[in-house]
């Protein structure tokens, strides 16, 4: 009769457990998830003495991976969290570069509900959406003319190395991200990325975007104010956030201007006619210069048209894109250059031609072929072939 009565209690108990457990998991959610992109091919930017013949990571997204979890708290309210990083599985190497933090893509805390969302750590910058969003080649910064122009140091022009135009990175740090509800289609979010040095808060970076969907038109927007560099800033003062280098065609001399404030205004846009999608963005920038003689006596800004479209073939689509950057800088340099023949400006025009075939909602293999060029230099032709994975 023990035994029986010990086995019932035994059962209670059990049946007690596996309730408590799926209350528990109903509860909370936590995924394990990331994406390998990794090809192969020749890369050559506008003003490189040769090709360089590669196999790398991040073709047309960079490689990550990572934790993203949620807690249902009642009353509509959830609490979450994301630790991602990336990572470059041509070498089996953690981060995008050498130098990059372990999860530099997310590392964030933070809460959502009716209204909005709120997190705290590494997030996203005002930047990233909307650039990624209306750009057929997405979050590629290999082959996307956008990607290229605004955010990598590709191209090099008289020993200068290309300045990205868009300062600040695609994720910021100590940063309080909150995003809005969606209100009549539009969908907010504003940011504050903290300095952390004593004495120096007007090194804070500030932004916002908002992004609108209805039907088969999109369009968003963005402006952030740059300081401080990403991830991690040792400058102690404003931050060297972009440079440009004037220079005299007959004596060759140089004179680079480094700036210590970048402010980027964006517009974008997208229309999906089903046979085809258009895109369409504009990025204009002014920076503050790090001299003050040089703020005195020079302007530098920069803006980007990007044009782009993406229609469907077979089971993929046929990318296209084409971006052009003009960089000024305004003023008199005969005195640092000596001479009048200077050259203060610098046009860069890319195009890429793509193709991405989906063997999956997981799988896709893709094809691209981009052209450089970048005024009074020699012109650039890479090509790469590679392969997504997602997990």
């Amino acid at each position: 009769m023990k035994q029986v009565k010990h086995a019932a209690i035994g059962s209670v108990l059990g049946l007690l457990a596996c309730a408590f457990s799926t209350q528990v998991l109903a509860q909370t959610n936590v995924q394990v998830s990331g994406m390998l992109d990794v090809y192969a091919g020749s890369i050559k930017r506008s003003g490189d003495a040769a090709s360089t013949q590669v196999v790398n990571s991040g073709g047309l997204q960079t490689s990550w991976w990572g934790f993203k979890g949620t807690e249902e708290l009642g009353n509509g309210m959830q609490a979450h969290f994301a630790l991602t990083g990336f990572m470059r599985p041509d070498v089996g190497a953690m981060g995008r570069f050498g130098a990059d933090t372990m999860f530099s893509r997310d590392a964030n805390v933070g809460l959502s509900g009716s209204f909005g969302r709120v997190s705290l750590g590494r997030d996203l910058a005002p930047n990233f959406v909307p650039s990624l969003t209306f750009n057929p080649f997405g979050s590629s910064f290999q082959f996307s003319p956008l990607g290229l122009h605004t955010q990598t140091s590709s191209s090099r022009y008289r020993g200068q190395a290309w300045s990205a135009t868009v300062s600040g990175d695609t994720a910021w740090s100590n940063e309080i991200m909150y995003v809005t509800p969606k209100l009549g289609g539009f969908t907010t979010s504003l940011f504050l990325q903290l300095g952390e040095q004593a004495g120096n808060s007007g090194k804070n970076n500030y932004g916002a975007n908002t992004m609108y969907a209805n039907g088969p038109l999109s369009f968003g927007a963005y402006f952030q104010s740059v300081k401080l560099g990403n991830p991690v800033d040792a400058t102690v003062g404003p931050s060297q956030v972009f440079s440009f280098t004037p220079y005299n065609r007959v004596s060759g001399a140089t004179y680079t201007l480094g700036a210590s404030k970048n402010d980027t205004w964006f517009v974008g846009g997208a229309y999906d006619m089903q046979f085809i999608k258009l895109y369409g963005t504009l990025n204009y920038s002014t920076t503050n210069l790090l001299n003050a003689a040089d703020a005195a006596r020079y302007d530098l800004k920069s803006n980007t048209v990007q044009l782009g479209a993406s229609m469907p073939v077979g089971q993929g689509s046929v990318l296209l894109s084409w971006a052009r950057t003009n960089v000024k800088a305004t003023g008199d340099f005969s005195a640092v250059l000596g001479g009048t023949d200077v050259k203060s400006s610098i046009v860069r025009n890319t195009v890429s031609l793509g193709y991405d075939y989906f063997f999956s909602k997981r799988t896709d293999v893709y094809g691209i072929v981009s052209y450089d060029k970048l005024s009074e230099q020699s012109s650039g032709v890479s090509a790469g072939v590679g392969i997504r994975q997602r997990f």
